[in-house]
């Protein structure tokens, strides 16, 4: 077999998926936080006036 997975290797590469996993997770709760704050903020200002940004 010409290339083995060494434990170094499998923490290496498993590292960097885990961190892309991360970094989608991350790009995912922005967007959805930003949408709920637009709705919210909306909400707010349909209900009690006000210009809230």
């Amino acid at each position: 077999m010409p290339f083995e997975i060494t434990t170094g290797s499998l923490m290496f590469y498993g590292g960097i998926a885990a961190a892309a996993l991360i970094a989608a997770a991350a790009i995912i709760c922005a967007i959805v936080l930003a949408a709920g704050k637009k709705r919210i903020t909306a909400k707010l200002n349909s209900e009690y006036g006000g210009n809230r940004k």
